[in-house]
């Protein structure tokens, strides 16, 4: 059978009467005075959520983009009724700690993921820019690897001369941690493309690496990023038309610097095109004759620089009479 708590002897001690048992205490403590019998006002009780709710309280208000107080209020449940203030500081303030911190992470990965765009701003333009984005985009998710991949429209919608060329040079960098996450595929081997027969080249789809990207600026970023790479102290350029390819090969990540033509006929193949069709395409984009056959003279070369690259995956054939 179960026994009840048993109590221990009480005892007296600077007019305090305390009664100690094996459980909970049975009553508030009382202090003797004057042969009176006062009752000591206990401590203020935090509500008791449970720890679902505790836990969803705390990341409102830590996570809050802006602030503590707009976290509260977002959280919709009172700062006392959860948490008691600490020794030496209020509620407030110790969430303020933990609120602050959670930002500087936040900013500390944009840095990460953007050392050039904080360079070409400064460190408290960038962490200006910085706080103005998690309060537009707060991150969502525990994996924060792509929390920064809206930068380059956030960027555009920035005030300032150089918007454009920070949203460049935020596109370059994004597409260098893309490629760098991307997962991995074996690349297209060249004992595969010998199989196609010669009939059947116009109507193959180049299916691209997931480890590529293909990008155009308004801005020479690439020269200003390997500067920057470098040690240099670039300046912000003119603007300059610039089309890239950004690839990995095994752990390295490269940039290959891209002709118009070369640009559009991988483009096209890249968003699916045929080979007939991607070749038509850049035919009809050439004006310039003398433009057109140099292009026409270098495409195998092209085809065979991607293909040892990495850019494709595989080869897809299609039936040309349909």
């Amino acid at each position: 059978m179960d026994r009840k708590p048993e109590l221990l002897p009480s005892r007296v001690d600077g007019g305090l009467v305390f009664e100690r048992a094996s459980a909970t205490p049975m009553g508030k403590p009382r202090r003797r005075e004057g042969g009176r019998v006062l009752r000591v006002t206990a401590p203020r009780q935090v509500a008791r959520l449970s720890l679902a709710d505790q836990q969803r309280w705390f990341q409102t208000v830590i996570t809050h983009p802006e602030s503590v107080a707009g976290g509260i209020a977002s959280a919709g449940e009172a700062t006392e009724r959860v948490i008691s203030a600490g020794a030496k500081t209020s509620a407030v303030e110790g969430l303020e700690v933990y609120h602050d911190a959670y930002r500087a992470r936040l900013i500390d990965c944009l840095i990460d993921d953007y050392p050039a765009l904080n360079y070409a701003l400064g460190a408290e333009p960038f962490a200006a820019l910085a706080g103005r984005y998690i309060a537009q985009h707060p991150s969502r998710s525990p994996n924060l690897n792509a929390f920064g991949r809206r930068m380059e429209s956030f960027c555009r919608t920035q005030e300032g001369a150089w918007a454009g060329f920070w949203a460049d040079l935020a596109r370059l960098e994004w597409a260098l941690v893309e490629t760098l996450h991307a997962e991995d595929a074996p690349a297209l081997a060249g004992e595969e493309l010998a199989r196609i027969p010669l009939e059947a080249w116009g109507g193959a789809k180049l299916l691209a690496s997931a480890t590529l990207r293909v990008c155009r600026f308004d801005y020479p970023v690439n020269a200003f990023f390997q500067d920057f790479k470098n040690g240099g102290a670039p300046g912000v350029p003119e603007p300059a038309p610039l089309a890239l390819a950004v690839y990995r090969q095994g752990f390295t990540l490269w940039r290959m610097v891209l002709t118009p033509a070369m640009a559009g006929l991988l483009e096209d193949l890249v968003h699916g095109a045929t080979l007939d069709a991607a070749l038509g395409d850049m035919e009809a984009r050439i004006l310039d004759p003398d433009a057109l056959a140099e292009a026409a003279r270098n495409v195998m070369a092209w085809f065979s620089s991607w293909v040892q690259c990495g850019f494709f995956r595989s080869v897809e054939l299609t039936d040309r009479t349909s």
